[in-house]
C-alpha cells in the first residue's frame, strides 16, 4: 500500500515523498512521479525517460557530467555510479528548491561524495555565471505542471551549447506534446555534429546532440552489453527507439 511519509510545501508548491515498500516515489503534488527509486538499487533509474537519458554513456566516455534538475537524485547516482572507474570524475547536479536537495539525501539515499556536487540555483543563471564545460549536460528541468518553461527558450539553448565540450554531448528531456520550437531546433543542428532522438516509450522525446560524433563503437554488443549491465537495466529497448533528427 503506498503511503506518504513526508509532505512540506515551499515557494514553488507542495514536495510530496510516498513509500509502497520496496519502492519510493517524490511527486509535486500531483499525479506525476518526479523519481521513482527501488530502494534496494537506489542507483538504477526506473522511468522508462530517465533510463533513456543513460544511453548518452553510449556515444562518449565522460569524465564531468552536469544535471539540471535533482528530483529525487537517481540520475546523478546512475552517473555516478557508471563512471565509478573514471579517474577525476565529476558528477554535478542543479536543483532550484532547497527542499528538494534535503529530501534526495534524507529519502532516496543521494549520497555525500566527493565526486558529486549539489548547487541550489536557477539553471540558467547557473550556467550563465559557470564558465565550465561538460562532457555531458542534461537538461530535465520539470515543475508541478510540467517543463519549466526555460528548456523552451532559445537564450536557455545556447548557453547550454556554450557549456558543453568540444566532443561533449547535450541531453534534452521534453514530454512528446511538447512543441519543440523550430528555433530551438536550428540552434541544435548550427551547433553540434550530429543529433539523435528517442522515443522513450514513457511519454517522453529525449534528445541527444553531440559536439563530434558519437563514439564508433556506440552500437557494438561490447560496449552495450558491458554499460547495461552497470546500469542495472537493458539498453535494447532503447536502442531500437533510437533515430538521427533531422
Amino acid at each position: 500500500m503506498l503511503k506518504e511519509i513526508h509532505r512540506s510545501t515551499d515557494e514553488f508548491g507542495a514536495i510530496q515523498v510516498l513509500d509502497d515498500g520496496a519502492k519510493r516515489y517524490l511527486a509535486f503534488g500531483n499525479e506525476h512521479e518526479q523519481s521513482c527509486q527501488i530502494k534496494a538499487t537506489p542507483h538504477v533509474p526506473q522511468h522508462e525517460y530517465s533510463r533513456a537519458i543513460m544511453m548518452v554513456l553510449l556515444f562518449c566516455k565522460p569524465h564531468s557530467v552536469c544535471i539540471m534538475g535533482l528530483g529525487g537524485g537517481t540520475s546523478a547516482m546512475a552517473f555516478l555510479h557508471a563512471l565509478n572507474e573514471q579517474e577525476h570524475r565529476q558528477v554535478v547536479a542543479v536543483e532550484l528548491r532547497p527542499a528538494v536537495v534535503k529530501i534526495a539525501h534524507h529519502y532516496f539515499q543521494l549520497p555525500k561524495h566527493e565526486s558529486l556536487a549539489i548547487h541550489e540555483s536557477d539553471a540558467l543563471e547557473f550556467l550563465q555565471k559557470n564558465q565550465q564545460a561538460y562532457d555531458v549536460l542534461v537538461a530535465d528541468l520539470y515543475h508541478h505542471h510540467g517543463i519549466d518553461k526555460v528548456q523552451l527558450q532559445s537564450e536557455f539553448i545556447t548557453t547550454c551549447c556554450q557549456r558543453v565540450t568540444d566532443h561533449g554531448w547535450l541531453v534534452l528531456n521534453y514530454w512528446l506534446d511538447h512543441e519543440i520550437p523550430q528555433e530551438l531546433l536550428e540552434i541544435l543542428h548550427d551547433n553540434f555534429a550530429q543529433i539523435f532522438v528517442c522515443n522513450s516509450g514513457g511519454g517522453n522525446w529525449i534528445i541527444y546532440a553531440g559536439k563530434s560524433l558519437a563514439d564508433a563503437d556506440h552500437l557494438d554488443a561490447k560496449r552495450v552489453k558491458p554499460l547495461a549491465k552497470k546500469l542495472g537495466f537493458s539498453l535494447n529497448y532503447y536502442l531500437k527507439r533510437l533515430k538521427i533528427l533531422t
